[in-house]
C-alpha cells in the first residue's frame, strides 16, 4: 500500500510542476500581444499617423498606459489598462467627463469624443471627430481579449484582437 501512495504523490507533484511550468511559459507569450503594444506598432507602421508622447503625459498613471496619436491636425489619446480590470481607465474617463462638463460641452459631444470599451478608451482632444478621423485613428487602437480559462489550464489560445473604435464596428455594451 505504501509504494502506491508514494507513486500517487510523486505523479501529483510531476503533473503539478508541469502545469505550473506551462502556466508561466504561456503567460509570458501573451505580453507581446497586448493592446498597447499592438496599437503602438500600428501607429509606427502607419505613415499617416504620428505618435505624440506629449499628449499622452497627462493621462499616464498607475495601471494605465497612454498612447498619444495625431492624424493631420487632430489629436487623440488611447488609454489602456495594464490589468484585466478597467478601473484605472474608468477613473480617467470620469475625470475627462467632469472636465468636459465643467467646460460646458454638450452630452452628445462628450459621447462622441470619449469612446470606451472594456479596458480601453479613445479620447479625441480637439472636439468631436469626423468619420474620416475616426477611421484614420480608430484603425490603430486595438482591444485584445485573452482566454484566461485556457491560460489557467496551461493552454495557449491566440488572443482575439478587435478594432472597436472604427466607424461601423460592432460595439459591446
Amino acid at each position: 500500500m505504501r509504494p502506491y501512495l508514494i507513486g500517487i504523490v510523486f505523479a501529483g507533484l510531476v503533473v503539478g510542476a508541469a502545469w505550473v511550468a506551462l502556466f508561466f511559459f504561456f503567460g509570458s507569450i501573451s505580453g507581446s500581444e497586448d493592446a498597447y503594444a499592438r496599437s503602438l506598432a500600428c501607429v509606427r507602421a502607419d505613415h499617416a499617423l504620428v505618435r505624440d508622447p506629449k499628449d499622452a503625459v497627462p493621462y499616464r498613471g498607475p495601471g494605465l498606459q497612454a498612447l498619444g496619436i495625431r492624424w493631420k491636425n487632430v489629436r487623440a489619446v488611447a488609454l489602456f489598462s495594464d490589468s484585466l480590470s478597467p478601473d484605472s481607465v474608468d477613473k480617467v474617463d470620469a475625470k475627462i467627463v467632469s472636465d468636459l462638463q465643467r467646460r460646458g460641452a454638450p452630452v452628445d459631444q462628450i459621447g462622441s469624443r470619449l469612446l470606451h470599451e472594456d479596458n480601453v478608451t479613445l479620447y479625441y482632444l480637439d472636439g468631436a471627430p469626423s468619420t474620416a478621423v475616426q477611421f484614420a485613428i480608430g484603425r490603430c487602437v486595438y482591444l485584445v481579449h485573452y482566454n484566461r480559462i485556457a491560460s489557467a489550464l496551461g493552454l495557449y489560445i491566440h488572443p482575439r484582437a478587435r478594432l472597436p473604435f472604427v466607424p461601423g464596428a460592432r460595439r459591446e455594451r
